[in-house]
């Protein structure tokens, strides 16, 4: 019985060794298998590669890289707009140039752009091209992404990531990719195994943090660089600028904002996913009480290294005189009512001298103290910044203070929501 027992034993931890032995065999062939895929992946590609330089055409010197890709096989690069931005600001300053896998030099010219999602075409001067197929499949989160680039001018690489679908906290879609991208990756494809393009990379959070432009996007601009070549691309970006922001303030002014209470006053709060709101208070030793809240879009749309557009920001700022007395009070209130904070760019080469209006709007029995500002696009004729300011004055010892502010929008749209923005407040009287 003992000896039976014995083999027994014997034969289990056998079975169970050799599973252990055939457990850890499959796992490193799965290891190897994703090493080799990766390596397999990077030298079946990466002719379709390039890098992309704005070059100062004083200096004959790189100014600017970035990174692209063929698409087709006459040569038609994509890449990002942000990485040949300075170019279409200064044409005679800047040139563009491309740098193929063979480390050959070649002139590009530009072909269409698509500021909203970040995106640009050129046209190379080689022919038959090796490119890349633009994936008409739906992925799921987990899928193995294949992120190429040049980071940092140290050449061509390959990194691993995930696929992690659509980000739910910007204005326009981003794919989140759990992947390390770097300076100089800007323009890059993203691709599944089987070498088609999943996204164009764009952006980084660091912390292997990175965000692509879905490649549905630089479908549509392909087939819009077939039908028309544009001739002025200061032109293009107003109109496309002008499109954009008649449709998301639209969507938005459809309907009721959503509310929420701050003091006696219901206030605007967090009026879409893509907007982003802060809270903070303070009621320490000063002789006022301060609650305030803050919501901006999370990401703006890239104009130039000194321009972004497309904000969306406002605040509310909710005071209570506890020791000051009313002319101390008005005095603190006046100081925020007349210097909103904007955080917006003050080039003068780029934005006339803001025209403001005040005056005094009386809305469900609220007492405002308003002042509307409109500032224009010097390049972008109908753009306009929008600051709209209001105070409460319904009491001595208490006020709500909110600044809404509108990039690169009609003056018709500015007027629109800032009235639709002022309809969504209430006073409950004490």
């Amino acid at each position: 019985m003992l000896y039976s027992i014995f083999n027994r034993r014997q034969n289990v931890i056998g079975r169970t060794s050799r599973y252990i032995v055939l457990l850890a065999l499959c796992l490193f062939a799965n290891t190897s298998a994703s090493l080799a895929s990766t390596e397999g992946v990077f030298k079946q590609y990466q002719d379709r590669l390039l890098q992309i330089r704005i070059v100062d055409k004083a200096t004959n010197s790189k100014s600017t890289i970035g990174s692209g890709f063929f698409i087709d096989n006459n040569g038609t690069i994509a890449t990002n707009y942000h990485v040949i931005s300075k170019h279409v600001f200064e044409p005679k300053q800047y040139r563009i140039e491309y740098v193929s896998n063979d480390g050959t030099v070649h002139d590009a010219e530009l072909l269409h752009i698509d500021v909203i999602h970040d995106l640009a075409l050129l046209d190379g001067d080689a022919i038959d091209t090796p490119f890349l197929k633009i994936s008409e499949q739906s992925l799921g989160k987990g899928v193995r992404i294949y992120t190429l680039g040049n980071p940092l001018d140290l050449g061509m690489t390959i990194v691993e990531g995930t696929y992690n679908g659509i980000t739910q906290d910007t204005m326009h879609e981003r794919i989140l990719l759990s992947s390390a991208l770097n300076p100089g990756m800007s323009g890059g494809p993203s691709i599944i195994e089987d070498g088609s393009v999943i996204g164009i990379n764009v952006a980084t959070a660091g912390n292997s943090i990175g965000f692509l432009v879905p490649q549905k996007f630089l479908s549509q601009l392909a087939l819009d660089a077939k039908q028309v070549k544009p001739d002025n691309f200061l032109n293009v970006i107003r109109e496309q600028l002008t499109k954009n922001q008649n449709k998301y303030l639209n969507d938005l002014a459809s309907k009721p904002f959503p509310t929420k209470q701050l003091g006696q006053y219901t206030v605007p709060a967090k009026l879409a996913d893509f907007i982003n709101c802060w809270g903070d208070s303070k009621d320490g030793s000063a002789p006022y009480r301060k609650s305030n809240d803050y919501c901006a879009t999370k990401n703006n749309i890239y104009i130039n290294s000194y321009l972004n557009t497309g904000t969306i920001r406002y605040s509310h700022y909710h005071f209570t005189d506890k020791d000051m007395g009313k002319f101390r009070f008005y005095k603190l209130i006046g100081s925020y009512f007349g210097a909103p904070s904007t955080s917006l760019p003050t080039s003068k080469d780029d934005f006339t001298e803001y025209d403001c209006k005040t005056d005094y709007v009386v809305h469900k029995a609220i007492k405002f103290k308003t002042a509307f500002c409109l500032r224009q696009y010097k390049k972008f004729e109908g753009l306009f910044d929008m600051v709209l300011t209001a105070a409460t004055l319904n009491e001595d010892d208490k006020s709500l203070v909110t600044t809404l502010v509108l990039s690169g929008v009609s003056y018709e749209n500015a007027v629109k929501f800032s009235k639709h923005y002022l309809g969504s407040f209430v006073w409950k009287r004490p």
